[in-house]
């Protein structure tokens, strides 16, 4: 740090030096964090007869050729040694090929003799030189070692993986060997750079020394030797730099102890000794912001979920979720809020968060930082957008998307989840220069004043049988296609029928749910641009009802995005059911009683209209036997049920018309409540139904609803003729329904409203004091404050001009904004950049498009 109190030490067992400041008080008294170098990979002495690296094997080599099988406790020196080093068991070992010392090459299992790894049998570590097996990403076929059941290498074109050159710890590495600390600028006597002879011997002699002098700012040393390097002969050397937050007791106790950072090394080292195939992180997110007017929305593709692959794991696509940061700094400061137990910064608390629906949920407990565990998310679904609603218009706010997978549990280390980094690169004047592509950095605004936004259109529904609320809205206004026509189409699933045969049931007997949707665009040809189904879903858009064994729409579902789109379906808790606000008196308000069945109505979901008459006899009940006949309760009427009466109404199903625009019928019956054997309409109930012929008999096909009219009766209110009472039901769509909608483009310019919008033009702050939020923060103290006025509602394309309460000429603001945006912000300078004297100041705009004006004013004190 600036105190140059820099202390360090090393850890010979990890082959690790680092480094801390002495009171964990940085520049500007930020908390100071602590930094290790690490050996992963260093020089080995095959032929010393030491066991250089401790792992109870003496002078095993990565070069030597596998020519024989041994016994399982051949070539190990110290059993124990080997066992604590390679976490291994006494029951582990086993016979093995005598150049693979830490006996971790795995055969592979050919079971039908054939010669080749077919898909359904496991390779192990035998694939041959180029060291892909089958089912691994650029794998082309069989090669040279591969299901031979022998570890195979070749220098300098291949091996197989925990082999030879592919296995580090086959190396009787020398590790960490020296380490040293002195002063900067040095003493004369102590050896610096500038003499070679001391500087051999500072790096190269076995020596590792604790510093016991003053604290100042030190220089450190470490090194790996001392070891030959023969002619041709290859010798590898790899390190790791190591960061971490640890507490200062620890670090200053006798142990030096640095849990976190020792965590991470054992980590970093087991992903080494896999064979350099390293944990991967998903692949990383394409992250797309829209501003709006007071919210962000935000938007990403889906490479993460399709093409993740992790190597450790054979290959397969361990992607588990989303994450997504939100700060109002370029470093992400505010986000830096999770801490482990012992209070050091950990991570970042993400806004909006979702994971797969894979049972792998809460916290990653096999893989503990400092008792800190990595969540994994709660079984939510997977969605591609957020809206961020909690946003100020003017102020920027830096967006950062990451997808994690579920780490690797059952390693010698546990490794935890895995997530992208947040990459923006800054200037000396803290200027972004390059930014990764998951994050964005976006500033919400209001309309400019005279925009009309693009709009959606929807096309005559009334054909629909389908009655669930369908929402298509736009999302992205640089991403929609205007005048483009969208085609929605519904996946019906039958889930059963009230009469299971269907020879004795009616043709509208139908339980039935929608279990996905397609979006096509019909201008483009009626391209497919957008589907859901049970195998690929947002969030938790589908349910699965065990019982039923079926999937169906969620209440509220709202789909990704798709070209600038949006689509959002009011549905039902389950299967079809009543709707009472749809139901009701068209024409007439006699009070009637309607009641649907409790349990067959769901079956004839349809829309009906009771129509009355002045006819006594306009409909006579036509069924034929009392069989079946349930009432609105779902109890059998058999022997309560009188045919063949009169009404002066009559039923009709509006949801299916005939080819000539006719109606069916439904049939009336009346339930005898008193038993008098008598049609009483002050009495009795009228059971609505559907029904089937079969032979020459017609048969009750269920009840939809039940009629009494008990109260119009008494009241002497029955209804008149031409009267119409509608029963309907909120029920999915059929296949045949499709739902169209068109989008029509933004109006840029409307000349109207940019009249009435410019009274709207505010100056925010007003007054401005000091400073305000929309100021962008700076952490170099050597940097200036930049100040920021903002103009809200002004038109996209326009001239303000800023003058003095006393008619000096100030400053002029050119806006050719995009055609939505309204704001612009002023960076409080003259004309000749410099900063503005406290004092109240007017401004005037001028519509660039129609010359329309505005004068206002505003103060700034200082």
């Amino acid at each position: 740090s600036c105190d140059q109190d820099d202390i360090g030490f090393f850890d010979k067992y990890e082959d690790m030096a680092y480094s801390w400041d002495i009171d964990g008080v940085g520049a500007g008294g930020l908390r100071t964090g602590i930094l290790g170098f690490a050996f992963l990979e260093s020089p080995g002495i095959p032929t010393d007869g030491i066991d250089n690296d401790d792992d109870g094997l003496i002078d095993e080599k990565r070069d030597n050729q596998a020519t024989r099988i041994v016994g399982p406790y051949d070539g190990i020196a110290d059993l124990q040694k080997f066992l604590d080093w390679y976490s291994l068991t006494e029951e582990d070992l086993k016979q093995h090929w005598d150049a693979d010392e830490d006996q971790d090459w795995q055969d592979g299992n050919d079971v039908n003799g054939n010669g080749v790894y077919d898909e359904d049998e496991d390779p192990g570590d035998d694939v041959g030189l180029d060291g892909v097996g089958p089912g691994e990403l650029n794998y082309y076929g069989p090669d040279e070692g591969e299901c031979n059941h022998k570890p195979d290498f070749l220098e300098g074109y291949g091996c197989e993986p925990n082999f030879a050159f592919t296995d580090i710890s086959e190396s009787d590495m020398l590790g960490l060997t020296s380490f040293h600390l002195f002063e900067h600028p040095n003493p004369g006597d102590i050896p610096f750079m500038r003499h070679d002879k001391e500087c051999w011997e500072l790096f190269a002699l076995p020596a590792l020394v604790e510093f016991t002098g003053q604290v100042t700012n030190l220089i450190e040393t470490f090194g790996s030797g001392v070891f030959p390097l023969y002619k041709g002969r290859t010798e590898r050397i790899s390190m790791s730099e190591l960061h971490s937050y640890e507490e200062l007791a620890g670090l200053m106790s006798s142990e030096h102890s640095a849990p976190a950072l020792f965590q991470k090394k054992r980590i970093v080292q087991v992903i080494y000794e896999s064979d350099y195939r390293f944990v991967r992180p998903p692949k990383m997110p394409t992250l797309k912001a829209i501003p709006g007017d007071g919210k962000v929305i935000l938007t990403w593709d889906d490479v993460a979920d399709k093409l993740t692959r992790e190597p450790m794991l054979k290959g397969i696509n361990d992607f588990e979720g989303y994450k997504l940061y939100k700060a109002t700094d370029k470093y992400f400061a505010d986000a830096e809020v999770l801490v482990d137990m012992y209070g050091n910064p950990i991570g970042k608390k993400p806004i909006f968060q979702c994971d797969l629906k894979d049972g792998k949920k809460g916290a990653a407990e096999f893989a503990l930082i400092n008792g800190e565990a990595f969540y994994l998310g709660n079984d939510t679904g997977i969605q591609h957008y957020f809206v961020d609603e909690d946003v100020e218009n003017g102020r920027t706010y830096y967006y950062g998307l990451v997808a994690y997978d579920y780490g690797i549990e059952g390693l010698e280390v546990n490794i935890m989840p895995a997530e992208n980094n947040l990459v923006i690169e800054l200037d000396e004047e803290e200027n972004i220069r390059y930014t990764g592509k998951n994050v964005q950095i976006v500033t919400p605004y209001q309309q400019a004043a005279g925009y009309i936004p693009p709009s959606i259109k929807m096309e005559d529904k009334t054909s629909l049988v389908g009655n669930l609320e369908v929402i298509p809205q736009i999302l992205d206004l640089n991403s929609v296609k205007p005048n483009n026509t969208y085609k929605v189409t519904f996946s019906v699933d039958t889930v059963g029928h009230l009469r299971p045969m269907a020879q004795f049931r009616s043709k509208y007997d139908l339980l039935y749910v929608n279990n996905g949707f397609s979006v096509y665009n019909i201008t483009e040809g009626d391209s497919l641009v957008y589907q859901e189904t049970p195998d690929k879903f947002p969030m938790d858009n589908l349910l699965y009802d065990i019982r039923g064994e079926y999937w169906y729409f969620n209440e509220n579902l709202t789909s990704d995005p798709f070209e600038g789109l949006q689509i959002t379906i009011h549905s039902l808790k389950n299967t079809a059911e009543f709707d009472p606000e749809r139901s009701g008196w068209i024409v007439g308000d006699a009070p009637i009683q309607v009641v649907p069945s409790t349990e067959e109505s769901k079956y004839f979901p349809w829309q009906y209209e009771i129509v009355f008459t002045g006819e006594d006899s306009v409909y006579v009940s036509r069924v034929t036997s009392t069989k079946s006949i349930k009432n609105a309760n779902n109890l059998l009427v058999d022997e309560n049920v009188l045919l063949g009466q009169a009404f002066n109404f009559y039923v009709i199903n509006k949801s299916f018309p005939d080819s000539n625009g006719s109606y069916e019928k439904l049939d009336l019956v009346v339930e005898d409540v008193n038993n008098s054997g008598e049609f009483e309409l002050s009495e009795d109930n009228i059971l609505v139904g559907h029904t089937f012929k079969f032979g020459n008999n017609i048969y009750w096909g269920g009840t939809v609803f039940v009629i009494n009219f008990r109260d119009a009766v008494a009241l002497n209110r029955m209804p008149k003729p031409n009267d119409v009472y509608r029963v309907d039901f909120k029920r999915p769509f059929i296949e045949t329904d499709s739902l169209v909608f068109t989008v029509c483009p933004a109006v840029e310019m409307a000349k109207e409203k940019l009249k009435s919008s410019l009274d709207n033009i505010k100056v925010v702050p007003n007054p401005y004091i000091a400073t305000n939020a929309m100021e962008p923060a700076v952490s170099n103290p050597f940097l200036n404050q930049r100040r920021r006025l903002m103009f809200t509602h002004i038109p996209a394309n326009c001239t303000i001009k800023i003058f003095t309460a006393s008619g000096v000429f100030v400053d002029e603001i050119k806006v050719d904004n995009p055609p939505d945006k309204g704001i612009v912000h002023w960076d409080m300078l003259t004309k000749e950049g410099l900063e503005i004297a406290p004092g109240i100041y007017i401004y005037h705009i001028r519509s660039g498009k129609t010359g329309e004006e505005k004068l206002g004013k505003f103060a700034v004190v200082k």
